[in-house]
């Protein structure tokens, strides 16, 4: 946020790494050998299966699990944030969010809290597994939560304090003072935001 101007994006490693997604292309010949093409990380979110939303077909767009998000309040751009992460940044998104605005915690804070996720639904990526029941959560959770959710029939992985997700987010504060901006990153492993 520079000079009144809010702006929302979320940085991606999936460009970056090797997914080992191929598909053969058997009209592609060249000496008698057959071709294969290294499917991209947003690629790979085509289906090769037809008559289905997200099947590869001329003219059409893979979808995109990138979500940058910006709140209002009062009717202007108070909070931009985001993090990359593929099918968890909504979950982790909105954990923050809802720590921060409903829960009354200040960005840092919101932002630094424990976070899971659920991989009930197919995964985008290849090779799109889905995995009910599982929920994934940092270590950072108390026993009594693990033990509850277990108790309740969720399989649980737990995972390495911030494991769960690269949340960062910038805020416009008004004060009597004039307004002021507060940016976050989750640690140990984020920037500063943007």
């Amino acid at each position: 946020m520079a000079g009144g101007v809010m702006a929302a994006g979320a940085a991606t490693a999936g460009v970056a790494l090797v997914t080992g997604s191929t598909i053969p292309i058997s009209f592609l010949r060249w000496q008698n050998r057959k071709e294969w093409v290294c499917l991209g990380s947003r690629m790979q979110m085509f289906w090769l299966e037809e008559g289905l939303p997200a099947s590869l077909e001329p003219g059409k767009r893979p979808r995109s699990t990138l979500s940058p998000s910006i709140a209002f309040k009062d009717g202007e751009p108070y909070l931009a944030f985001g993090t990359p992460g593929g099918d968890q940044q909504d979950q982790w998104s909105l954990l923050m969010f809802l720590h921060h605005v409903h829960h009354g915690m200040n960005l840092q804070e919101a932002i630094d809290c424990p976070a899971f996720h659920h991989e009930h639904m197919p995964s985008s990526f290849y090779p799109c597994a889905a995995r009910p029941g599982l929920v994934a959560l940092e270590n950072r959770f108390p026993e009594e939560t693990q033990t509850a959710l277990a108790q309740r029939g969720h399989r649980l992985r737990i995972g390495e304090p911030w494991s769960e997700g690269r949340l960062s987010g910038c805020a416009r504060e008004t004060t009597p003072e004039g307004s002021a901006e507060n940016s976050s990153p989750r640690p140990p492993r984020c920037g500063r935001p943007l």
